[in-house]
């Protein structure tokens, strides 16, 4: 009796360590770090898309600084532009200026210089420059003057010139263009008559009617060779040129322009305009 009550005992015990064995086996074996292996993969891949989101913005970031530089680059081109023309015609407007004030100190006589002004022509057979020109019909010469249109004005002799000019500063081209073709047809041999023709050319030029400018112009070198108003018809002939499109000929009458009156007021335009053109 005493043996069986020993083994039941011995047996209860082996019963219940086995049990516990396997409850034991039955958890699960966490890993030594304490985190499981999914949290971990999670937080890697949130990670990686916080890092995507943010490589996201700065590119949008450095694209719409790169439009806003583009634009604020082109915007300044444009404004050189600008400028550029704007400083053009400024330099334009002050040799207006000076000729006008170097005019008013010309003597009031109407007869003919001969060192200063050739009606007609040069005396020599050789050709200048602008005589002839590439693609153009040769010059004829120029024709006995016109018959003296009707009086537009009462003023007569110089009063009746710096009046012109004057209008011709003024903006008013048709007006003085009546002006001074009536002291051009009154006066055809005077030394103001070159100066006469190319304010007329300049009218037309103002109006924006550059062929017609050309003529004018291109009268001035053709019947008054050796007068001072020569360079600055040349430098008029070749942006008249340029501004209707015709490269070759601007080209043409602005190079002839520096090489025969290379330390002119208008041949220093000049230069800066074939350098435009050109490029």
């Amino acid at each position: 009796m005493q043996y069986l009550r020993i083994l039941l005992i011995v047996v209860l015990a082996v019963v219940v360590s086995g049990c516990f064995a396997a409850k034991q086996s039955e958890e699960p074996v966490k890993p030594a770090w304490g985190g499981s292996e999914e949290w971990r993969l999670k937080s890697l891949e949130e990670n990686f898309l916080h890092f995507k989101e943010g490589m996201r913005q700065q590119n949008d970031l450095i694209e719409s600084n790169h439009k806003d530089t583009t634009a604020q680059i082109e915007k300044l081109q444009e404004r050189m532009t600008e400028l550029d023309s704007t400083l053009a015609e400024l330099k334009e407007n002050q040799q207006k200026m000076m000729a006008m004030k170097v005019e008013q100190e010309i003597p009031a006589e109407e007869t003919v210089v001969a060192e200063e002004v050739v009606v007609g022509g040069n005396s020599s057979s050789e050709e200048k420059p602008w005589m002839i020109v590439p693609g153009e019909a040769a010059a004829t010469p120029a024709s006995s003057p016109a018959a003296t249109p009707k009086p537009v004005s009462a003023l007569s002799g110089d009063a009746l010139y710096q009046e012109g000019v004057r209008l011709v500063m003024n903006d008013n081209p048709l007006k003085a263009r009546g002006l001074l073709e009536q002291y051009l047809a009154q006066n055809p041999s005077s030394n103001l008559a070159p100066n006469a023709l190319y304010w007329i050319g300049e009218t037309y030029y103002s109006e924006k009617s550059f062929a017609q400018s050309i003529l004018k112009f291109k009268e001035v070198s053709r019947r008054f060779p050796k007068a001072g108003k020569v360079p600055d018809a040349m430098l008029k002939i070749g942006l008249a040129y340029d501004k209707l499109g015709d490269r070759e000929n601007a080209v043409f009458y602005l190079r002839t322009l520096i090489e025969d009156y290379p330390k002119s007021a208008p041949a220093n335009i000049g230069r800066e305009r074939l350098r435009a053109i050109e490029g």
